[in-house]
């Protein structure tokens, strides 16, 4: 047998038994739900613990997504034009977050703005109390899944070439309108996908949101929570919803497909 063919085999291997790793548990997942009967499921799945549940995992990552863009795409465009070590150093501040345990994101959060933070004596001044509010649930969302948006997003932006810019701006337009006008256009697809990744990400999250902002039902408790609640006491709610949890995840997976197929090209 020669390299090139054994080569191949390892790949061949590698991917067989990463599809596996993959499929397996979501094949499991996929029997349980076909053996479930849908007057049960629907039954189960429209009691008011799901709904509320549905209810505060969806607002509090709609009411998050605008402020990951307010917030992630200007950093991301400014990241894409700095260069040298200034670029890395603002890299490895965007990436603690990132590489950081969820329980540590949502202790140094609580640690930041809860009642005796750093911040949060300054809020509670000003009557105002983050941790175990859906405030709480929005702000954990937008710590951990805007520095994964802004890393995305500046692949976008290192993708346009800058003479597209330059030209603009050499017609005199500001630097404003070049990036309105002219970058925006040319990766807003992209930015639709990555709207629904961050909404995506959003979604599932567990252990910073069950550390800064527990796991009150009807208030914080979001659908992931309401899986982990449900485990010990009734696991064929447990499993109901973590079908649920799939299914969501599955058709924003394949909205990113159908709105991004590839990015545009001038």
């Amino acid at each position: 047998m020669n390299r090139p063919r054994l080569f191949t085999l390892l790949l061949v291997g590698c991917g067989l038994l990463l599809g596996s790793l993959i499929l397996l548990p979501l094949l499991a997942l996929l029997a349980l739900l076909l053996s479930a009967s849908p007057a049960g499921l629907l039954q189960l799945l429209g009691s008011a613990e799901v709904l509320l549940a549905l209810r505060v995992t969806l607002l509090s990552s709609l009411l998050a997504l605008p402020l990951i863009f307010l917030l992630g795409l200007p950093s991301a465009y400014g990241l894409a034009h700095c260069k040298g070590r200034l670029r890395r150093s603002l890299e490895i501040v965007l990436e603690l977050p990132m590489v950081m345990p969820p329980v540590v994101a949502g202790l140094a959060l609580l640690l930041a703005f809860g009642r005796r933070g750093l911040v949060g004596e300054l809020l509670n001044s000003f009557g105002l109390r983050l941790p175990f509010t859906l405030g709480a649930v929005v702000l954990a969302i937008l710590f951990v899944v805007t520095p994964f948006f802004v890393r995305r997003t500046t692949v976008l932006f290192d993708g346009v070439e800058r003479k597209y810019e330059e030209a603009a701006q050499l017609l005199g337009a500001s630097p404003w309108k070049s990036f309105w006008y002219v970058t925006l256009p040319l990766v807003r697809r992209g930015l639709f996908a990555e709207a629904i990744m961050a909404l995506a990400q959003g979604i599932g999250l567990f252990g910073v949101v069950i550390v800064f902002a527990g796991n009150l039902p009807g208030r914080t408790q979001t659908l992931s929570l309401a899986i982990y609640s449900a485990f010990e006491s009734d696991p064929q709610l447990a499993f109901g919803l973590g079908t649920l949890l799939l299914l969501i995840s599955l058709l924003l997976l394949a909205a990113v497909r159908l709105l991004a197929p590839g990015e545009e090209r001038p």
